[in-house]
């Protein structure tokens, strides 16, 4: 009970420590087994690593990127690294869920595990819904690595055995369960604006030129999108295009490359946004990144 209050009582200083990007892992995966039973507000936010979500109760609905998912229990959520989202959380039922941070660069060198989280960017959609007996495995799974004790020989080594296994099932649910129908509720407009956004970002993008592609005015779509996604059209920009800075730059790219390659056209703005966003330069991000 002790174990299980710590990880809670972790997860929401870390996760409220900041506006806009939340958390940091140095692992290579971090699992909170968390039950609450009181109301709890979230801010739209992202993360740096991928996370996995498994519900077990409670009346929650899951916001990413748009859509919005009304889970039930045994639900699972991938979301993807840069996924804008949050729980909105309702009722007074408690909220039981295990969540796993996961480090991406991990799944991509061990046998390419991250081929999951690629798949919901491909598709769009965050939620697998599978049969009752596949679902309880992976819970098992992830309640076991949850558990595990600390002091127990090979425990560390024993939680990466079961961690992969868990990620490995995870995989070959998505690849059979690919043709799945998931309920979600999104606004059709506000996903073609959002797909236009990711297809055009090294591009110049104001507001005005996205109000003229889809026919609307620009404050229309500035509170369209703001209510939808809970971040004005400026800061998703601004925050998607230092994603892919990071991801340049963990990939070898220099940071001047990294900048204009990701939509900057002036090296000193961009410098100041890294800055703010992630609280070091670039170099101090390759550095902490190969740590």
């Amino acid at each position: 009970m002790q174990i299980v209050l710590y990880n809670r009582i972790m997860e929401n200083v870390m996760i409220n420590a900041e506006y806009g990007k939340r958390g940091y892992l140095k692992e290579n995966f971090r699992v909170f087994y968390n039950k609450d039973i009181y109301r709890q507000k979230f801010d739209f936010h992202y993360h740096e690593f991928d996370k996995m979500v498994l519900f077990k109760s409670g009346k929650v609905c899951y916001i990413i990127e748009g859509k919005e998912y009304n889970l039930t229990e045994n639900d699972i959520l991938l979301v993807r690294h840069g996924d804008i989202h949050k729980p909105v959380i309702r009722g007074d039922v408690p909220y039981e869920r295990i969540i796993i941070w996961i480090n991406s660069s991990y799944l991509k060198e061990n046998g390419n595990l991250s081929a999951c989280f690629d798949k919901t960017k491909e598709t769009g959609l965050n939620l697998l819904r599978l049969p009752h007996e596949t679902a309880q495995e992976l819970f098992s799974l992830a309640e076991k690595i949850s558990t595990e004790s600390e002091t127990a020989f090979a425990a560390e080594l024993m939680k990466e055995s079961l961690f992969n296994r868990l990620m490995i099932l995870t995989n070959r649910a998505v690849i059979h369960y690919s043709d799945l129908s998931v309920a979600y509720k999104s606004d059709r407009q506000t996903d073609e604006i959002i797909h236009f956004i990711k297809n055009n970002l090294f591009k110049p993008l104001c507001v005005d030129k996205i109000a003229a592609e889809f026919y609307l005015s620009r404050y229309y779509l500035m509170h369209k999108f703001k209510n939808t996604t809970g971040k004005t059209i400026y800061s998703y920009i601004l925050s998607k295009r230092l994603l892919h800075a990071c991801s340049l730059l963990e990939n070898g790219v220099s940071a001047k490359n990294a900048c204009f390659e990701s939509g900057f056209n002036n090296y000193s703005v961009f410098l100041k946004a890294f800055k703010k966003e992630f609280e070091c330069s670039p170099s101090e991000y390759i550095k902490k990144e190969k740590m």
